[in-house]
């Protein structure tokens, strides 16, 4: 019979990887195993198969929760339905730093890099709709452009009832740039999930609309799950360390999975000063410089196709020579399911 680590990582479609058994041995016991590997399960089941009593299977699944390892749904307590979100939800505690020091995160690293980013990577390139999306950034956004509420960095606040801060898993992990770790939104029911779990801050409205500004001066590129609703998470996102931009731009498969905005930057090389701080801030590397007539300094200049409508070199332009325009229609978003 198969250990419980092998079932686990089974479940995961990994029941092979000892990369992936390694993480799992980190986060859990070999008696919180075989707990987690039971689920969905009954309290009183799992006490009688386990030959423990009810309130030690208690206080183990409430650890379990804590640490990310399950979750709670309709149907009780149960394991990560998949690696991303087993991925997110044990890297972003910095709590258990104290308990694990960096060795969870170089772990996770390792199975990412040796074997999930190229699956990862398989699995987006057969998607008929990219999962993830771009939102452009606040400060981007001229006062008389029309935005829809799913787009809307305000009207997606307005319209959240609770929030909390919680640090970027994927920054943690890999760690390859200086943007800021805490800037990872977490909306409504997401939001509970990290103030009942003990991993994420509560923030009041006004507190989440400051984390959006940060993340914006910092040049990261506001990300959400791909739909007209209103997210549960708003993610800040680097191309050097995001699970998303990162591998997906390595295997050559960035929009399978991630949506451009509705918007493309445009720059007004007569007032372009040619700083070039627009190159150093885009994540898509959809700017280059070039010689205009009767100038000596060279300009700015989109590559139309390589823009993905985030709004980073627009925050960043001190001389004002660049601004987000609509080139997409409303229908480029998928309804709500």
């Amino acid at each position: 019979m198969a250990d419980s680590y092998t079932v686990l990582a089974g479940k995961l479609g990994y029941a092979g990887s000892e990369r992936l058994k390694k993480v799992l041995r980190r986060l859990m016991d070999e008696e919180e195993a075989a707990i987690v590997a039971s689920l969905p399960c009954s309290v009183s089941e799992l006490a009688q198969k386990l030959g423990k009593s009810e309130e030690n299977v208690n206080s183990k699944l409430k650890g379990l929760f804590e640490k990310g390892v399950i979750f709670m749904t309709s149907k009780g307590y149960q394991f990560a339905r998949d690696i991303l979100q087993l991925h997110d939800a044990t890297a972003t505690d910095v709590r258990m730093d104290r308990v694990w020091g960096r060795e969870l995160l170089d772990l996770w690293e390792d199975f990412c890099e040796a074997e999930w980013y190229a699956d990862w990577a398989k699995f987006v390139k057969a998607l008929n709709t990219p999962v993830w999306r771009i939102i452009p950034a606040r400060k981007a956004i001229s006062e008389e452009t029309k935005l829809l509420p799913s787009e809307d960095v305000q009207a997606i606040l307005d319209k959240s009832t609770r929030f909390a801060l919680a640090q970027c898993s994927c920054r943690r992990i890999v760690a390859r740039c200086d943007s800021p770790l805490d800037v990872c939104l977490q909306l409504n029911r997401a939001a509970e999930y990290a103030i009942n779990r003990g991993s994420g801050k509560e923030l009041t409205r006004d507190g989440a609309m400051k984390i959006m500004d940060v993340a914006e001066e910092a040049g990261l590129v506001h990300s959400v799950y791909n739909t007209s609703g209103i997210p549960n998470v708003i993610c800040n996102c680097c191309a050097d360390c995001c699970v998303f931009y990162y591998p997906l731009t390595k295997f050559s498969v960035l929009e399978k999975g991630v949506a451009r905005s509705r918007f493309q930057a445009e720059v007004d090389k007569a007032s372009c000063k040619g700083c070039q701080t627009c190159i150093e801030r885009c994540p898509f590397e959809a700017l280059e410089m070039v010689k205009v007539l009767g100038e000596k300094k060279l300009k700015a200049q989109v590559i139309s196709e390589k823009c993905f409508g985030c709004g980073v070199c627009v925050v960043g332009c001190e001389s004002a020579a660049m601004k987000l325009v609509a080139v997409r229609p409303p229908e480029h978003i998928p309804a709500q399911e």
